[in-house]
Order: structure tokens, then C-alpha cells, then sequence
């Protein structure tokens, strides 16, 4: 059937349609009028098709919106499509009030002639939501099993004569499986004719002042979300949704399996845009977006031989130099334990981890450990004597594991000892891993787990014990039998798909950690590529305190010049996730460890990468500060050259700044006035490093401009700032681990000509001291001698000799 050229005339040919009456699916009970059913919510319009079997949703202002829908699955018979003329479809239009609001949801029930696979599609419009969900559910109507690969929501294309109506998109931003692939920005116009695939979600972009539109699943419990994008002609895209379960599913008669909830998210931008739809998964799932970690690791220096000496001596060094900045954790990572599968430790901690754990807590600090709970070796009890717990190859054999491209590969042939996945859909292999972590948290007392090497193990498999169980279902189920055993306060940091386990999980690793080599690149992988952890931090910045919280890298310093170890400290600083250090402390030079300790603790809010689509490795992050006695924007502009210096202009409106107003930015790291900014903000930036701006709105009278503590400027350690204009006085409250002190940074409107006393001495108060330090910045330094809060205040007319 020809499509239709206007909205009227598709609701118009649906009527005839529904004048003529469905085949009504078994169970069904459509309202009257249903087949014609026609839903609105004041954004989005939609109706279904029952003649093609296809779905059609129009804007309000009646364009097109997306065009020739249907749901598919791909099965071991091939690939079946509501769009086939051997359905029979009826439809129903329910009323929802669930987690999301309140709406419509239209319901399409689609009988298989063929007596094999039927399908359920739900598609739902909100009140207030710019954004349609649909799920699809196909049913096993026939005799035999049968294997389904994956299921497909939604399917509009070349192959359906529809697609997405989103003209003038420009460029996609996609996403990756795990940690290792944070996604690509790349521009429409290069994508390749079978398109370009993205794992969860998938960004388009018209420009930063434009509408934004975000696909993506909301519910990976069942399946691995992945979808598909290709240019189909002027202003059409071509979109695939893949609800992918494994190459071995099966699907008993009678049985049902779900694609999962997948969203189409509009908004007035393209970051309210991936927000939205990041805030839409957590909200669903109660994501836990609470629990960060400022903490120490090991790997990055000692790698598999960590010894439990070395561990201790980090620990103490950091109770001492960082816990008072903010440090809470300390974790041990891989090469504790005497094999993958065998979590007690070895010869090289020869107290147990136990003792580790409780000599860590003695200092104050809490305990953390790394997991790769379902990797098996060969010398461990598992496999000695419960092969049956383990991942088969199709042929039945045991399969091996590991990161190697191949098990023909010379890398795998030698390995010694070999690997093997734990299949946790077998009960005793589910047993095992409860009373793994029973012991690990409960009895030896880990308040922080890192869960690891879970991609070439669990999700490896091609079909498991319960070949009902699909790999996303396999990878949740281990994650809910590690919360349940571990409680709500222990800290889950997952290093695999994340979308899965939200809910779960705490934080998520989100890039590449591959920081192995010299200053170069160490540098690179902060900085230098697609993968690196500035790129990851951009592309990934809108799941964080929204699904999960985020992880982008270990903060290592110890090989990088000082600029470069302020850049790298700056970036992680902005991501507002987990603030990891993975130097040797006890030999951390002084200026490398103040670096650090002006990064403790995490704030907790991600920086805005501002120029997200303007390339594929960014350099440019914006954080609005909001603090109950005010508000201020920090901007971070790093330089990945190690040549080249760097000039950018970044309009205002780009940094979330009013383009009517003027502002005052402050050089932290240069610890000087870079100037008052109207319309525009200039930077020169020298090879690799990075210019670190606070932006405070210019307001006429003294006003705090920065701080020393900490790279946010006031964000931890402003307790309170006020300006009295009757008697002219600026007063705070500040806040700083005992026995220390830094400086408070005040912008001073009327210049002040230098001279040999008044303003230009010291001025002493109890616990703090003041001085002009430029013509306009005048210094606050707070003491904490005796108490981590100081109480200060700068009476203007009688500091400046007016009185």
C-alpha cells in the first residue's frame, strides 16, 4: 500500500480500514473503534495499521515523525515480521498509571496464520513527555522450541517504505557495549550505506539550539539493547532496534519474552535531550546514585604483584596525607588471589584478606577489593570437581575464556593456567557465587567490590545450563544475587554493560583503562584518542548521578609533567564520579600531592562537555555550580597537543552563560584574574595542559571569585557567603581538615593603587588573615588550627582605611 502524503489521508484510509472490521487475535478484546484507534498525548499523534501491520507517529503540528514501523524477531525459522501478510491484528487502547505518569498505550495483538510466533506490541504515549515507548513480546504458539535470536521493538526503513523523519540531523552520537567503547560523534553524511550500529541508545544532533532526539532502551534486563541507523534519503533515517538474547535462546511453547521498554526522547536541546533519557532508565529502575568513591587503587603501578605490604603502606600514607581532604577507600585489585575461581589470598598476602580488611578499617578508611567472579582457572576447587558448573561450547565441550581474539590464537594456546566461565543459571553455580560474596563482604568485611572480566566470560556464552535464560537476564541475575547478599550500604562497581544492571549497580567504569607506558602515553590516555578518558567523559556524561555514578579513570600523576598531572586532575575533578588515585603515594612528590588533595572529595555533578558534537575527542567541559548563598559556572579547556598551543572562543550561550551579562573568570591554576568576560570567553592554552575558569556574574560590590582547596572553588569548601550592604561587610564560613589552611580569592570592584601599608600588610584575625594581593583580589587565608570550620568576615570600609 502506497504511503500516505498527509496525516488526514492516513486517518482517514485507517478508518475505512476499522469500518470494515480486524481479525481479531485469540484473547483479544478490542475497544470500540479500535481498529482506527488513534492516540495523542499534545506532542505526539499515532495509529496503527492493521492492513500492513505497520506503526505511524506525527508530531502535533502534523509532520511526519516516524513512518512504516513494525516489530520483528529473528528466529531459527527465520525472520518474522508483524508487517507479514500472514498476521491478523487487533488492537486495544488502554489507560496507564505506572513509574512513568499517566497516559495511553496502544496495545496490537498479531496472530500468527502460520501457528508459530505471535506478537504483543505496546506503544505508549505519556501526558507531558515528549517521548513514545514501545515494547514488543512475541509468544512460542507452537509445538516445538524454537531459537530466537533477538527481538525488534521497532523496525522502520527501506524495508518497511518508512523510516525517522528528523531533517536536518547532522551528526549521531553512539555508544558503546562496555567501558572499552564510549562511542563515536560522527557526521550523517559519513555514515556507511549498512549504516552504523550503537549499543543502548543513540543521539541525533541539528545543532546545539535546536531540538534533540535520543532513541534508546530503557529496560535491558532480557535482552542487550543494540540499534542500527542509516541515512534512507532527504531528512529520513533509517532505525533498528535489536533486542539481542543470545545465539542459543530458547523459547519453549507457550513461552513469552520482551524486547524491553524502548524510548524516542525529544527535548528542547540535544542535552536535555540524552538527559532526559538517562533520567527516564534510572527513574524506572530506582537507579542508585548516591554512593562515590574517593578512594586509592593499586593497579595502575603495581599491577598483578601487589603484595599485602604494599597495600598497608599506601594506606597509611593515605590516612595520614588525604583521609582529612576527603579520601575514604582503599582497593585492592587483581593479584591478592591464588586463582581466578580460588578468592582467598596467596603467598603474597599471607595474613588473608580478612586481616587485610580489618587493618584498612583500622585506619579509618573502608576496605575495597576487585572480582572477576565468574572466571575460572584450572588449579580451583570449581573446577576440579564441578565441571558441570561451567559455560559449553554448542558441541557440549567446556568452553574456554579469556581476552585473547581467539582460542586458535598463540595467546590462548599458551595460557597456563586455562580459563572457564562460571554459568550461573546452573543452581549450584548460583550457590557458589552467593556464598562468594557472603564471604567476601559479610565475613571478611569489603565495603567497596569492582566486578571484572565479565565480557569474554558470562556473556560469552553462546547458550547456557538454562538455555531459556538470555545473556542480559544471565549478567542481572548475578548482579541481584551479589546485592542481596552484600546489603544496600556496600559499594558495586561494575566494569561490564552497566544499562543492564541498573538499580544494582553503584558506579560504572566508562572508559578504556589502558594507562600502561610512559609519560606519552599515560598523557594519550587521559587525552589522546577517541577511547581516552576525556572522550568518555563527554560521551557518557548524561548517565551520570542519573543511572549510575561514573568512573572515567584513575587518577595517576606520578609520570606526568605538572601541567599534565593538573589536566588529568582537572578532568576527573569535572566528571563529578569516582575520584580513584592510582599512584605509589608514599612517593608522590609534595606538588603531585597537593594536585591530588585539590580534588578530594568528588563533588558529584558532571561537567556539560560543550563542544560534544563538534568532535570525537573533546577538550571543553562547563559545571553550574549551585550552592544555597549562590551559583557559578567552572571551565575546564585542555589542550591535547604536546606541541601546539591551543586558542579557543567559546560564546557564552555555549557555556550556559546569559550572552547580556558580564562576568569575572578566574585562572585557578594560574592563580590570577584572566579578566571580565561579555559575550565571549577567549583562551590560550599552553601544550598539554589545562586552563581551569571559575565564571562568577559580575555584581558591582566584593564578591568571592575563587578558592585554593579544591578545583570547584568553593563548591566543598564554602560553607556560607554573604554581602551586608548596609554596613559594607562580606562574611563566610569556610570548612578545611584541621591543622591546615588555604586562601579565599575576592574580586574588589574599585581598583586599588598600591602603597607601602594599609590594605597591602596582613591583617590578623583568629583564624584567618587579609590582604590586597592585586589591585582588584584581595586574599582571605583561613586557619583551621583548632576547628574544621572558620568563621571570617571583611569589613570594607575600615579594611580600606575608610572608617
Amino acid at each position: 500500500m502506497p504511503f500516505p502524503a498527509t496525516r488526514r489521508e492516513f486517518f482517514r484510509r485507517i478508518a475505512v480500514i476499522g469500518a470494515l472490521g480486524p481479525m481479531v487475535a485469540r484473547g483479544a478484546q478490542p475497544v470500540v473503534g479500535a481498529p482506527g484507534a488513534r492516540l495523542g498525548n499534545g506532542v505526539f499523534e499515532l495509529a496503527f495499521d492493521a492492513s500492513t501491520g505497520q506503526l505511524e507517529v506525527w508530531r502535533k503540528d502534523g509532520q511526519r515523525f516516524l513512518m512504516g514501523a513494525v516489530a520483528r524477531a529473528q528466529t531459527s525459522r527465520g525472520l518474522r515480521s508483524m508487517g507479514d501478510a500472514t498476521y491478523a491484528h487487533a488492537q486495544e487502547v488502554r489507560r496507564v498509571d505506572d513509574r512513568v505518569g499517566v497516559g495511553q498505550q496502544l496495545v496490537v495483538r498479531s496472530k500468527d496464520g502460520r501457528g508459530e510466533l505471535d506478537f504483543e506490541w505496546r506503544v505508549t504515549l505519556y501526558e507531558g513527555r515528549s517521548a513514545v515507548l514501545l515494547e514488543a513480546a512475541c509468544r512460542n504458539v507452537s509445538a516445538q522450541a524454537v531459537v530466537v535470536e533477538h527481538l525488534e521493538p521497532i523496525c522502520a526503513g527501506r524495508e518497511t517504505a518508512g523510516g525517522l523523519h528528523w531533517a536536518g540531523t547532522s551528526k549521531l552520537l553512539t555508544n558503546g557495549a562496555m567501558y572499552y567503547d564510549p562511542g563515536t560523534v560522527l557526521d550523517l553524511a559519513q555514515l556507511e550505506p549498512e549504516g552504523r550500529r550503537s549499543w543502548w541508545n543513540l543521539g541525533f544532533f541539528r545543532g546545539y539550539d535546536r531540538e534533540g532526539l535520543v532513541c534508546g532502551y530503557l529496560d535491558n534486563q532480557t535482552a542487550l539493547g543494540q540499534l542500527v541507523a542509516r541515512r534512507e534519503g532527504e531528512g529520513v533515517i533509517g532505525l533498528t532496534a535489536e533486542s539481542v538474547l543470545a545465539k542459543g535462546f530458547v523459547l519453549e511453547p507457550g513461552a513469552v519474552v520482551s524486547s524491553g521498554r524502548f524510548q524516542l526522547n525529544l527535548a528542547p536541546d540535544p542535552y536535555l535531550a540524552l538527559e532526559g533519557y538517562a533520567e527516564a532508565m534510572g527513574f524506572l529502575h530506582q537507579a542508585r546514585v548516591h554512593s562515590v568513591v574517593n578512594g586509592w587503587c593499586d593497579w595502575f603501578y603495581a599491577f598483578e604483584h601487589i603484595t599485602e605490604a604494599e597495600v598497608l603502606r599506601n594506606a597509611e600514607h593515605a590516612a595520614r596525607e588525604l583521609k582529612p581532604y576527603g579520601l575514604e577507600y582503599i582497593q585492592v585489585d587483581e593479584g591478592f588471589q591464588r586463582w581466578h575461581g580460588d578468592w582467598e589470598g596467596n603467598a603474597k598476602f599471607p595474613q588473608g584478606m580478612k586481616w587485610m580488611a580489618d587493618r584498612i578499617r583500622a585506619l579509618g578508611l573502608k576496605p575495597g577489593i576487585w572480582i572477576a567472579p565468574y572466571v575460572i582457572s584450572e588449579p580451583s576447587e570449581v573446577f576440579q570437581q564441578h565441571p558441570e558448573w561451567l559455560l559449553r561450547n554448542p558441541d557440549g565441550s567446556l568452553k574456554r575464556v579469556g581476552p585473547w581474539p581467539s582460542e586458535d590464537s598463540d595467546w590462548a594456546r599458551n595460557e597456563n593456567p586455562r580459563r572457564y566461565g562460571l554459568d550461573i543459571t546452573h543452581p549450584g553455580a548460583a550457590a557458589w557465587l552467593e556464598a562468594l560474596f557472603d564471604t567476601v563482604a559479610n565475613q571478611w568485611g569489603y565495603e567497596m567490590i569492582k566486578i571484572d572480566f565479565v565480557d569474554w566470560s558470562l556473556l560469552a556464552a553462546h547458550r547456557y545450563h538454562d538455555p531459556t535464560v538470555s545473556r542480559a537476564a544471565a549478567y542481572r541475575k548475578g548482579f541481584e544475587i551479589m546485592r542481596r547478599v552484600i546489603g544496600p550500604k556496600c559499594h558495586l562497581q561494575d566494569c561490564g554493560p552497566g544499562p543492564v544492571t541498573v538499580g544494582l549497580l553503584d558506579s560504572m567504569r566508562i572508559e578504556l583503562d589502558q594507562n600502561y607506558g610512559f609519560r606519552r602515553e599515560t598523557w594519550k590516555q587521559y587525552f589522546g584518542s577517541p577511547t581516552c578518558s576525556a572522550a568518555a567523559a563527554a560521551k557518557r556524561y548524561y548517565f551520570h548521578r542519573r543511572t549510575w555514578i561514573n568512573d572515567a579513570d584513575h587518577v595517576c600523576l606520578s609520570s606526568l609533567s605538572i601541567p599534565q598531572a593538573q589536566a588529568a586532575a582537572t578532568l576527573i575533578a569535572l566528571t563529578g564520579g569516582n575520584v580513584i588515585s592510582g599512584d605509589r603515594l608514599p612517593d608522590l612528590d609534595a606538588t603531585r600531592l597537593e594536585i591530588l588533595r585539590k580534588i578530594y572529595p568528588s563533588f558529584g555533578e558532571a561537567a556539560r562537555p560543550v563542544d560534544l558534537f563538534d568532535t570525537d575527542q573533546h577538550s571543553v567541559f562547563a559545571l553550574k555550580v549551585r550552592r544555597e548563598f549562590g551559583e557559578w559556572t567552572v571551565v575546564g579547556v585542555f589542550n591535547p597537543s604536546e606541541t601546539e598551543v591551543m586558542e579557543r572562543v567559546l560564546s557564552a550561550d555555549r557555556l550556559g552563560l546569559s550572552g547580556g551579562k558580564t562576568y569575572l573568570a578566574y585562572d585557578f591554576w594560574g592563580e590570577r584574574l584572566h579578566g571580565e568576560v561579555a559575550g565571549e570567553l577567549r583562551v590560550q592554552v599552553l601544550p598539554a595542559s589545562v586552563v581551569l575558569l571559575s565564571l562568577h556574574e559580575k555584581r558591582g560590590t566584593p564578591q568571592v571569585i575563587s578558592t585554593d582547596r579544591h578545583v570547584l572553588q568553593g563548591a566543598v569548601e564554602l560553607e556560607q557567603v554573604g554581602w551586608d550592604v548596609a554596613t559594607r561587610t562580606l562574611r563566610g564560613s569556610s570548612l578545611g581538615p584541621r591543622n591546615t589552611a588555604h586562601n579565599i580569592t575576592v574580586f574588589v570592584p574599585e581598583a586599588q593603587r598600591w602603597v607601602q601599608g594599609g590594605p597591602f600588610l596582613f591583617h590578623d584575625f583568629a583564624g584567618y588573615s587579609l590582604k590586597m594581593i592585586d589591585a582588584q583580589l584581595l586574599q582571605v587565608r583561613v586557619r583551621f588550627d583548632e576547628a574544621p570550620r572558620v568563621e571570617w568576615r571583611v569589613a570594607f570600609d575600615e579594611f580600606l582605611g575608610r572608617g
